[in-house]
């Protein structure tokens, strides 16, 4: 059965002791399953703190990032092996089991070139070792393509799905996010059912990154694609309504998009479960 989560960008931007609590007695007040945490800076992060607020609120957690631009690939892959290294540390010490994401670049990063076969080889050679050092701790590693406007690396379903193959290693999935399928797909159901059991994550997000249902995005197609792989990982409503500043200037976003963070969580939500039900997602049709 899919677990239900939300990243906490839906209600702050930032993961300090005061402002983690507040989030996570949030999801919890909604009845959801996790928590997806924005891991920015692993060095700054309070993972004994964290844990403690999880398990008293009985929420679970995953955890998202991009590299920054000081230690990013391919440019620099003992720098991304010392930053995945501690954050996939920090990731297992709160008990969660996934760390996804562009762990394999920077967002807003661009070369101003296409990808070269070069650069899937520097990239799958570095995340490879990390990925057997994740699963002794029982962490696996998300591939998340986004769009072409905020990486030049993985933009597509079959980009993710090759480098997945490139590393070749168990622990490792494919994380699809709507917002950038409706940018680069045609389509949802056709890549959701090409990733198949490669998949293990979605970020259900708007086209606008707004509240899900008042978009473009074809929920009908979405759903019905994970419907046909029988999806059992991770749902996750993502939207920016507290944005941190370095997000920001990776996806360009300078303008509310939400409007009213209440209606976000309330219709929002309400309107992914149903979609999630009606479609057989969640277990009743």
């Amino acid at each position: 059965m899919p677990r239900f989560g939300a990243h906490a960008f839906i209600w702050r931007s930032d993961w300090a002791p005061a402002t983690a609590r507040e989030v996570i007695e949030a999801v919890a007040a909604t009845g959801l399953d996790f928590v997806e945490i924005p891991l920015l800076r692993p060095t700054e992060f309070d993972p004994a703190g964290t844990r403690a607020l999880l398990e008293a609120n009985g929420i679970a957690a995953t955890c998202s990032l991009g590299l920054p631009h000081d230690a990013s690939l391919p440019d620099d892959p003992e720098g991304a092996t010392r930053f995945l290294r501690h954050a996939i540390d920090m990731v297992a010490a709160i008990g969660s089991p996934v760390l996804s994401g562009v762990i394999y670049g920077t967002l807003g990063a661009q070369d101003g070139r296409p990808p070269t076969e070069a650069d899937y080889d520097v990239i799958a050679a570095t995340l490879k070792p990390l990925a057997r050092d994740a699963a002794t701790l029982g962490v696996a590693l998300g591939i998340e393509p986004v769009n072409r406007y905020e990486t030049f690396l993985v933009n597509t379903t079959a980009q993710g799905l090759d480098l997945i193959e490139r590393i070749d290693e168990p622990n490792v999935f494919l994380h699809l996010d709507t917002y950038h399928m409706n940018i680069e797909e045609r389509g949802f159901a056709g890549p959701i059912v090409a990733a198949g059991k490669h998949m293990r994550y979605i970020h259900l997000s708007e086209s606008d990154r707004g509240t899900p249902g008042r978009g473009n995005v074809d929920w009908d197609d979405v759903f019905e694609g994970l419907a046909r792989i029988d999806y059992a990982g991770d749902l996750v409503m993502e939207s920016f309504v507290a944005l941190n500043a370095d997000i920001a200037r990776a996806t360009c976003m300078w303008r509310d998009v939400v409007e009213d963070p209440d209606r976000l969580v309330i219709d929002g939500l309400a309107f992914l479960r149903d979609a999630a039900r009606r479609h057989g997602v969640l277990g009743s049709g």
